[in-house]
């Protein structure tokens, strides 16, 4: 099939932790500011589907409504302060419940109220206002910064009402094969966008960049590289046979000033979150937004590779993606849509896999978008985007049939957003963004902190296998303590 985005020769794509989009870009074209210069598609709603003062929670008669900002509290770039529930029972309760944690009616017939965020947090913390929260662009200058000087959908939705592995499994390989939350597999041995790349005739290179450091990476027990090439065995294989690039993030960047840069780059972030307290305990700290760790250091990091991204002698001709994999417990207001099986492997839950997860933020950033944009899918589409979008996109766009690439019923459906480019490149200088200078620091080295014991040479693997099997904070810690 033809080529689509004939104008992008380079997609940098960067997937990020745990947010939804009301609590990230909530005030996003609020009432003060006009509405988007642009949105696609054209007779869509001409305004941005972020928060109104109506929306609101309850836990009985108590309302809890979206605060604009978290600078009332003690900490207010780390909230919510304690770990949103990630796993579909909560993602389920969070969606479904009424103020008195019921369900009206029965979950996955109808869509969702979006009422029960309140009450599922508030039965495990105190401080339920904060995961009712949403930062402003004060707060968040650089992923505002981009969403108003680019092109932010507000209709993009997790693949899966859980958390992180299903969701990034769907990213790459348009199924978690059966997988609801992250314990139920733990590798995906699935085709995925890279190995189609390498398998098909568009000539496409790609490379895997990750950022987290050496005590992660060293234990000889691990295959000695990233998350994402040891979670996906065929991902694994295809780097082994040298069909692809896998790297560290200073590679990367300093591939930018090189002529070697691979067609696709999926970036992962410097994995951080864990279990947070009212006070200082953090468990890691990290750039990928995870809650309850520091955000300023993403804030900086992104600007940092949004910079060097567009000095690079690769930006005419770039697409950088910017999203989340899953909304992390966070509060959004927009009802998930049905959507269609990605195969026929049987769920490991209840859970059939016809309903996405909540919204998340995705930004397109490129010199052939059209400032102030906000996309949602094409007319021509019965489906709204997830994360099985990337793939069918970024296989069009390598000249491949979505419906061919034998990546599931969910990448052969996916609305594709090359729509939402221009195809004349903008002559403006690209936009620069103001971060505080203490957001470079804010919260430490990136790492483990405030930690009573020693990691040791413990992989990121084993650290999520821990936290994920734990129900509690005192749970978690208690698993990490040597025997």
């Amino acid at each position: 099939m033809a080529s689509a985005l004939p104008q992008i020769k380079k997609i940098v794509w960067l997937t990020l932790e745990n947010r939804s989009l009301d609590h990230m870009l909530g005030w996003l074209y609020n009432n003060e500011k006009l509405p988007p210069s642009r949105v696609f598609p054209p007779k869509s709603c001409p305004f941005f589907d972020g928060i109104t003062p109506e929306i609101a929670n309850y836990i009985g008669s108590a309302r809890y409504a979206p605060a604009e900002g978290t600078q009332d509290r003690f900490q207010p770039m780390r909230q919510p302060r304690w770990k949103p529930n990630e796993w579909c029972e909560n993602v389920t309760q969070q969606m479904y419940w009424n103020a008195y944690e019921q369900y009206p009616n029965p979950p996955w017939t109808d869509a969702a109220p979006m009422t029960g965020f309140a009450c599922d947090y508030g039965k495990w913390y105190d401080t339920v206002d904060e995961v009712m929260g949403a930062y402003t662009a004060q707060q968040l200058p650089v992923l505002y910064g981009l969403a108003e000087s680019y092109a932010v959908s507000d209709r993009w939705f997790s693949s899966v009402p859980t958390e992180t592995n299903p969701n990034r499994a769907f990213s790459v390989c348009g199924t978690s094969l059966g997988a609801v939350d992250n314990k139920d597999i733990e590798y995906y041995d699935a085709l995925t966008i890279f190995n189609v790349l390498t398998n098909s005739k568009s000539g496409k290179s790609w490379g895997i960049y990750y950022q987290y450091n050496g005590f992660w990476d060293m234990d000889p027990r691990w295959f000695g590289e990233c998350f994402t090439v040891d979670i996906f065995p065929q991902i694994r294989a295809a780097w082994k046979a040298k069909d692809g690039v896998a790297g560290s993030y200073e590679t990367f960047m300093n591939t930018l000033d090189s002529d070697d840069l691979p067609d696709l780059c999926y970036i992962e972030p410097f994995w951080s979150g864990g279990y947070g307290a009212p006070t200082d305990f953090v468990g890691l700290q990290g750039n990928d937004y995870h809650s309850p760790a520091w955000v300023g250091q993403a804030e900086w990091d992104l600007n940092e590779l949004y910079n060097a991204l567009v000095h690079s002698r690769y930006w005419d001709d770039m697409l950088f993606i910017i999203s989340f994999d899953e909304h992390g417990g966070t509060f959004d207001h927009v009802p998930p849509p049905r959507t269609v099986k990605p195969d026929a492997v049987p769920s490991l839950r209840a859970f059939d896999f016809t309903w996405m997860g909540p919204r998340v933020p995705t930004i397109l950033v490129s010199p052939y978008l059209t400032p102030g944009t906000v996309f949602r899918k094409p007319d021509e589409s019965k489906w709204e985007f997830d994360h099985t979008s990337f793939i069918a996109t970024i296989l069009k766009w390598a000249g491949i049939d979505p419906t061919t690439a034998k990546l599931g019923q969910r990448v052969a459906v996916a609305p594709t957003f090359e729509g939402v480019l221009t195809t004349t490149r903008s002559t403006r200088t690209p936009p620069t963004f103001t971060v505080p200078a203490d957001y470079q620091h804010m919260g430490g080295t990136k790492g483990p902190h405030n930690i009573p014991f020693d990691f040791g040479q413990m992989h990121i693997r084993e650290w999520h296998r821990l936290f994920d099997h734990a129900r509690s904070a005192e749970e978690f810690l208690e698993r990490l303590r040597p025997e």
